[in-house]
C-alpha cells in the first residue's frame, strides 16, 4: 500500500476541516458576544424607561402646585396658630426603582449618577416624612416645626431639579440607543 497517495489529501482534508473549526469557533463567540450586547441594551433600556416613567410622575406631581405658595401658606398659618399641624401624607415614589435596585450597574455611569441622586432625594423626602409625622415633631416648638417643615419644602424642591437632571440623562440615554426619541426642552422642563 501506498501511503503517499492518500496521505497528502489526508492531511489537506484535515487542515481544511480544522480551520472551519476555528471560524466556526469565532463565528459562534461573536454571534454569542453579539445576542449578549442586544439582550444588555434591551435590560438597559427598559429599566431606564421604567425608571423615566416614574421620576416624570413624581416630578410633575412635585410641580403641579407651586411649592413657594404651598410653604408660604402653610408657614403663616402654623405661625399664626401654634397648634396647627399640617397633614403630611406619606409617599411612594421608589417602586421601580427599589424593584431593579440590584440590576442599576447595567446602566451607563453617566446615566446611574444622576438617578442616584435623584432617589436619594426621594428617600431624604421620605426620611423628614417621618418625622413631620411623628408624635414628637408634633410636641416640637411651633418655629421648630416650621424650620422642619421648610426643610421638607427645600427636599421637594430640590427633588425637581435632580428629577429634571434625570430625566435628562435617561432621555439622552434611550434616544442614542435608538428606544425613543429624546425628549424635548419643553417636555423635560
Amino acid at each position: 500500500m501506498d501511503f503517499d497517495v492518500w496521505i497528502g489529501p489526508v492531511i489537506i482534508a484535515a487542515g481544511i476541516a480544522g480551520v472551519v473549526n476555528v471560524l466556526g469557533w469565532f463565528v459562534t463567540g461573536r454571534r454569542a458576544r453579539l445576542a449578549n450586547e442586544q439582550r444588555r441594551r434591551e435590560k438597559q433600556d427598559d429599566i431606564a424607561t421604567a425608571l423615566l416613567a416614574e421620576i416624570t410622575h413624581y416630578r410633575d406631581a412635585l410641580t403641579f402646585f407651586d411649592l413657594d405658595e404651598v410653604w408660604e401658606s402653610v408657614a403663616n398659618e402654623m405661625a399664626e396658630n401654634e397648634d396647627y399641624m399640617p397633614f403630611i401624607p406619606s409617599e411612594r415614589n421608589d417602586t421601580i426603582f427599589t424593584a431593579i435596585v440590584g440590576e442599576i450597574h447595567v446602566l451607563p455611569e453617566d446615566v446611574i449618577q444622576p438617578v442616584t441622586r435623584y432617589y436619594n432625594q426621594v428617600f431624604a423626602i421620605d426620611a423628614i416624612i417621618d418625622d413631620l409625622r411623628s408624635t414628637s415633631f408634633r410636641q416640637e416648638p411651633y418655629r421648630t416645626r416650621i424650620a422642619v417643615y421648610t426643610d421638607y419644602m427645600s427636599l421637594k424642591k430640590q427633588a425637581i431639579e435632580d428629577g429634571n437632571s434625570a430625566i435628562k440623562a435617561l432621555s439622552a440615554h434611550l434616544s442614542v440607543s435608538g428606544a425613543r426619541p429624546a425628549l424635548t426642552k419643553d417636555r423635560a422642563r
